[in-house]
């Protein structure tokens, strides 16, 4: 059961302890077959609701959790859940669903729960099947869905690993989906966040008390746990983000002091700050402090730092080490080793094109309405990851968190979050100050242009920082107040907000840009490829009617068929859902490779 949350010290999560939490539901599927071959019966299903769901079932709204995170949406992004349009999810309207993932110890089939979901047997530990992938999870919540009635969704949302399972929603249903928000994630998962995952999943396997998995319950690999989620925590975070926090900070013990109360009050102390961690806060002290002496064990977790307890006396307690232990030892209290170790597995699975085709033509099939959003300081998956995303979806807006806080920011700036995905639920632009400044500099692509629109319908924005672009029919006083206007608008930004806003833009501009090479690389192939094809029929013609001297018979005679003639300029509609061209294969040995255009006739 769920345990207190009133010290999570830190933790996003507020409910401690394994199982499905308080205030959550279950459901049991007769049987479920992974992608792996592998078939679980009796499988249980924790998951949260919000809001209800109208008469046709279609006001759904799927949410994916974050690695470690359960399904109560209210305990981790409380201030993007609630009644009215200012929130990302209206449960005024909507009927809001989080699934809590295989292999989660929070309710859903994992190693922790009985096998086959018969309570007199053991549970799964070692034997429970692996991987569980992020698609074999979009299956499963599908079936959810199906019970609860919903016929259709809203909206996907995840922020981390909930973002790759709302992508995958996308590409297994594309038509059960309307639009998408997509934080802090990737397309596929890269060998850099493989990496770390292996990093982690080993310092649990390296616990002797792991035992491959066949642990005793009762004496779990606490101590491979810790030292997993200590890693973990680094990678959620940003090297300026810490070194701003502890600034080389060293543990204090409190000064000699005959008043136990005033020693007490004199004493430097770990608070819980905000949503993610504790800080440290040096209070006043009435006499000098002297170093906290670094702990040669651990004994809560069956670990010996140093077996000559003197060793550690000459070595500094650094305020960071404390944090990272802190956080290290709170983590295994609700969490379990081979639930760990699975949902990494997990992680790694997430592609996808997988079986699906050539990467960046799949992102390119996913026409749903999407806001991508990413962190400008996040080491575990780099913003170039989610402008990746945002260059490659045709429908997608870019909004980024200029934030030094590192991946969690996503759970750090949850108020200003919310504020830019309800924007963009509204139909308005996520980032009002990338708005405001593209109001101001209505130019095109470069300066002294105008506005120009992409092949597929889009006005492509920048920033000319040199002034505003001339159109040709402004007189020089419009040109001026218009600068001057433009300029009032930076002026009232914080470095910050203008930061953010200017690389929304440019990643807008560099997607249409690429958009527009990739079209035109495509014509030019096109239009070699009819020459071809032209230059192959009239040969053709005149060996079949050896005494024409000249291409005066029409083709369509010789043949039963002829080139189909198109519009010069097809609408926008014709062209983003009916290619007239039809599919183009990407080159297969680069950029200079040969294109073959099929469905030319």
């Amino acid at each position: 059961m769920g345990g207190d949350g009133a010290n999570d010290g830190g933790d996003h999560m507020k409910d401690a302890g394994l199982g499905l939490p308080e205030g959550a539901s279950q459901m049991t599927l007769p049987s479920f077959t992974l992608e792996s071959g592998v078939t679980l019966t009796n499988v249980p299903v924790g998951y949260s609701t919000y809001g209800r769901l109208n008469a046709r079932g279609d006001n759904g709204v799927i949410v994916g959790h974050s690695l470690t995170s359960n399904s109560h949406v209210h305990e981790w992004w409380g201030e993007m859940l609630g009644d009215g349009p200012g929130f990302t999810m209206n449960t005024l309207e909507e009927f809001v669903v989080c699934v809590n993932y295989l292999g989660s110890p929070y309710g859903t089939a994992s190693p922790i729960t009985p096998a086959d979901g018969e309570d007199a047997k053991k549970p799964y530990g070692a034997r429970f099947p692996t991987p569980c992938t992020i698609r074999d999870n979009v299956y499963l919540q599908k079936q959810v869905l199906d019970r609860l009635g919903v016929t259709h969704l809203r909206l996907a949302i995840g922020g981390s690993m909930g973002s790759m399972l709302a992508l995958e929603w996308a590409a297994t249903f594309p038509d059960f989906v309307t639009e998408l928000v997509l934080i802090a994630g990737c397309g596929r998962h890269t060998d850099w966040a493989i990496g770390i995952g292996e990093a982690q999943r080993f310092s649990i396997m390296a616990d002797a008390k792991f035992k491959g998995g066949q642990y005793d319950p009762k004496d779990p690999p606490l101590a491979g746990l810790a030292t997993s989620r200590m890693m973990a925590m680094l990678s959620y975070r940003a090297p300026r983000s810490v070194d701003e926090r502890f600034a080389r900070g060293v543990m204090e013990n409190p000064g000699e002091c005959a008043d136990e109360r005033v020693e007490k009050e004199s004493a430097d102390v770990v608070s819980v700050e905000g949503k993610l961690g504790g800080t440290l806060v040096a209070e006043p002290k009435p006499r000098a402090a002297t170093a906290m002496r670094k702990p040669s064990s651990h004994g809560d977790i069956g670990c010996t730092a140093h077996a000559n307890e003197s060793a550690s006396e000459t070595l500094p307690y650094f305020a960071v080490e404390s944090y990272l232990q802190y956080q290290g030892k709170k983590f295994i209290q609700r969490f379990d080793a081979n639930c760990y170790i699975q949902l990494t597995y997990t992680l790694d699975s997430h592609d996808v094109a997988r079986g699906r085709g050539a990467y960046e033509d799949v992102l390119r099939r996913l026409t749903h309405r999407t806001l991508v959003v990413g962190i400008t300081s996040d080491v575990l998956y780099p913003f170039s990851l989610q402008a990746e995303l945002a260059d490659l979806m045709p429908n997608a807006e870019m909004y980024a968190i200029d934030s030094p806080h590192g991946h969690d920011a996503f759970l750090i700036e949850i108020k200003e979050l919310n504020k830019a995905i309800a924007r963009f639920r509204r139909g308005e632009r996520a980032d009002p100050d990338a708005a405001r400044i593209a109001n101001q500099f209505p130019g095109g692509a470069a300066p002294r242009s105008a506005p120009r629109e992409d092949v597929e319908g889009k006005t492509s924005l920048t920033i000319p920082f040199g002034g505003v672009g001339r159109r040709p029919d402004e007189n020089e006083n419009e040109n001026e107040n218009a600068s001057g206007s433009s300029l009032a608008v930076l002026e009232t930004l914080t470095e910050g907000e203008l930061r953010g806003a200017v690389r929304a833009l440019e990643r807008e501009l560099e997607k249409s840009r690429a958009r527009e090479e990739r079209q035109a690389r495509r014509a030019d192939a096109l239009l070699a490829e009819v020459a071809r094809l032209r230059d192959e029929a009239s040969s053709t013609a005149k060996t079949l009617h050896p005494r024409l001297e000249d291409d005066s018979v029409s083709l369509a005679s010789s043949f039963g068929y002829g080139l189909r003639l198109v519009p010069a300029n097809p609408p926008p509609s014709a062209r983003r859902y009916q290619p007239v061209y039809g599919e183009v294969k990407s080159p297969a040995n680069g950029a200079d490779a040969p294109i073959a255009a099929l469905g030319a006739f």
